[in-house]
């Protein structure tokens, strides 16, 4: 069975692509266009990895973090950053906690994958 990683981004051709490319590269996706449907999903899912982009609405990546590690029994999913916005070392630290890493868009399929063997 492949590991689920649920990706969170409110770009549509983003979810798309992704939901295409996942599978091919050994992973059951998870797709959610909102961070608040992904706090409530998260409720029933467990995915392995979240892969999260930072700049969404009404809740933005920031505020999901702080939101799911506030939850005890979500703590521990890491967070990658998935995101077009370049995140500076200052705003990184802020957030860093369950952090992963960040992955900047776009991205090229073998970078995802060489990112995404750390977690299989």
């Amino acid at each position: 069975m492949s590991p689920k990683v649920m990706v969170i981004d409110d770009d549509l051709p983003t979810l798309e692509v992704m939901k295409l490319l996942l599978p091919r590269l050994g992973w059951d996706p998870i797709m959610v266009s909102n961070a608040v449907e992904a706090l409530d999903l998260l409720e029933k899912e467990k995915p392995r990895l979240i892969l999260l982009d930072i700049m969404m609405s009404p809740l933005n990546g920031w505020e999901f973090l702080k939101k799911l590690r506030e939850k005890p029994e979500m703590r521990d999913i890491p967070v990658l950053l998935f995101t077009a916005k370049h995140i500076w070392p200052e705003e990184f630290s802020l957030y860093a906690e369950g952090v992963v890493g960040v992955l900047e868009k776009p991205v090229l399929p073998s970078d995802l994958r060489r990112v995404l063997e750390q977690f299989a």
